[in-house]
């Protein structure tokens, strides 16, 4: 460049502001827009500008949702692939962004506790984890706004595989107790969820057994009362008379499939392998009624898979897998996990109908045949 000549001018650089979408609205009315859309969306929503990423990533707009009575339910879910329990996922159902039907998207949840032989059971906006296999008395708390683990009360007693079920703000726990030791005054404790401390629950030991005590137990709530089996015995629990009473024989029908059962809306249901069928049981009949139109169109999917139900807002979700071939022809050597979304409906005459409303295969990726179901629950939030 010559001396006559000018040189370039240099263009200054403006500052670059991230554009504001709702620039004159006070935050309290950001939050109650973001509060009535679903918290599926919320993943996108927070990509948007860091304002949004940071009031949907915080606790802040859960509290709004929640006293709003924005709340909605959403459908946890927690595969063990591992037969030690050390290695699960953690996926939510949402609907799929471009086309009908629903997915399983995986959920980042780091330091995770160990899962295998524990109770599990939603509360409002978290999921408590008691017991288990480690740390038999230790009771969990995954808070399902920021997806992290906290740390609650340990119960008085160590507890593998034990039952636990809500009830008027209460989670009871039984069985599961470590052998070496019989005391029926320790089988049963409550954990009160506003004071935040265990307490025993005395029961009459002429209702118990040796192994009842350690073993396993199931139960169930239908009508306000805590059924609780195991093996070919049972016994019946309402907390609020505390009064115990023993299983009859047409109630034992009721409690002999129930590892793959849910109740919603005060129904039990369950599915009934040698006839490919969903039935609920009448309380006042004291018998099994089958779904009615429930299972006609998929009655060729299920065959020879292993089924779990659960409720999902009213709704009944159903998840089978689907075995997949190996390449040599020697067998399967992975599995396919698929859905099914299947509306209720009471008629007049107090049968209950069942319509598929949407079923298709739910993960992308093939998972290892070993897997099993560590929980299935709607949370809201």
């Amino acid at each position: 460049m010559s001396d006559d000549e000018e040189p370039p001018l240099k263009k200054n650089k403006l500052p670059v502001e991230e554009p504001t979408l709702i620039p004159s609205l006070p935050e309290e009315l950001i939050l109650s827009i973001l509060a009535r859309v679903s918290r599926l969306s919320y993943r996108s929503l927070s990509l948007v500008c860091k304002r949004f990423h940071s009031l949907l990533t915080s606790g802040e707009i859960y509290r709004f949702r929640s006293l709003s009575g924005y709340t909605e339910n959403c459908l946890y879910v927690c595969l063990r692939f591992s037969h030690t329990g050390l290695s699960h996922r953690w996926f939510m159902l949402r609907e799929k962004n471009k086309s009908s039907g629903y997915v399983l998207a995986p959920i980042p949840i780091s330091h995770s506790p160990s899962l295998h032989g524990s109770s599990i059971v939603a509360v409002g906006s978290k999921i408590y984890k008691i017991g288990g296999v480690m740390d038999g008395s230790s009771v969990s708390i995954l808070d399902c706004w920021s997806h992290r683990w906290l740390e609650a009360p340990s119960m008085q007693m160590e507890r593998d595989r034990p039952s636990a079920n809500l009830i008027d703000g209460k989670i009871y726990v039984t069985g599961g107790c470590h052998r070496g030791s019989y005391n029926p005054s320790k089988w049963m404790e409550v954990f009160d969820l506003k004071t935040e401390t265990w307490e025993p629950v005395l029961c009459r030991s002429d209702r118990l057994t040796f192994e009842s005590y350690h073993e396993r137990t199931n139960n169930l709530l239908v009508d306000g009362k805590l059924y609780i089996f195991w093996s070919d015995k049972g016994v019946v629990y309402n907390p609020k008379d505390d009064t115990w009473d023993s299983l009859e024989v047409p109630e034992m029908d009721m409690c002999l499939t129930l590892f793959y059962c849910c109740v919603i809306e005060n129904v039990l249901y369950d599915f009934f392998y040698e006839e490919l069928d969903i039935k609920w049981y009448d309380t006042k009949a004291r018998t099994w009624r089958s779904l009615l139109n429930g299972m006609r169109e998929l009655h060729k999917f299920v065959r020879h898979a292993s089924v779990t139900l659960a409720d999902y807002g009213g709704k009944m979700v159903m998840f089978w897998d689907k075995f997949v071939a190996s390449g040599d022809g020697l067998g399967f050597h992975k599995t396919m996990m698929w859905c099914a979304m299947i509306a209720l409906e009471r008629s007049d005459s107090g049968e209950i109908w069942g319509k598929v409303e949407w079923f298709g295969p739910v993960l992308p990726n093939q998972i290892p045949l070993e897997y099993a179901f560590e929980y299935v629950g709607s949370v809201k939030v």
